[in-house]
């Protein structure tokens, strides 16, 4: 249903969903890429290595969507981190990332206290949860609408 990447630059907490990341939308591994089916390998480098602190991707899937689809969605966020490999399975997903290392996406016990109380969209969606409790929000200055 949807794939999406993103060049993670900060958070915006009072968001949630995409709107929670601050930065810009990759091309290259995306829904609309029509090469991405047939592309094993891909070079995440639409946006300058300094400009950005991480990638994020959401994959939804079509199936069930929108209302039992939630655990077979993919979630997963890279640290670009020089001279490292990970890997990350998910349901029939391996992604290998180079010079870079997956961070897990924390789960609604491991928010920070002053957002438990927030709404379910926020408290749930894995994409809010990984901007607070990523380094990146706690380099944020200003939390803009």
């Amino acid at each position: 249903m949807w794939l999406w990447m993103k060049y993670v630059t900060g958070v915006n907490d009072e968001k949630h969903c995409t709107n929670c990341l601050r930065g810009k939308y990759g091309k290259i591994l995306s829904k609309h890429n029509t090469e991405l089916e047939f592309t094993p390998m891909l070079t995440l480098n639409e946006q300058p290595l300094d400009s950005f602190s991480a990638i994020y991707i959401c994959g939804v899937i079509k199936k069930c969507y929108p209302r039992s689809n939630y655990e077979h969605n993919l979630h997963t966020a890279i640290i670009p981190t020089a001279g490292r490999t990970d890997t990350f399975e998910f349901e029939n997903w391996r992604l290998t990332v180079t010079n870079g290392l997956f961070e897990p996406i924390p789960s609604e016990v491991e928010l920070p206290v002053s957002y438990r109380g927030l709404p379910p969209q926020f408290t749930t969606c894995r994409i809010f949860r990984w901007a607070v409790c990523s380094d990146l929000n706690r380099t944020n200055v200003s939390m803009e609408t």
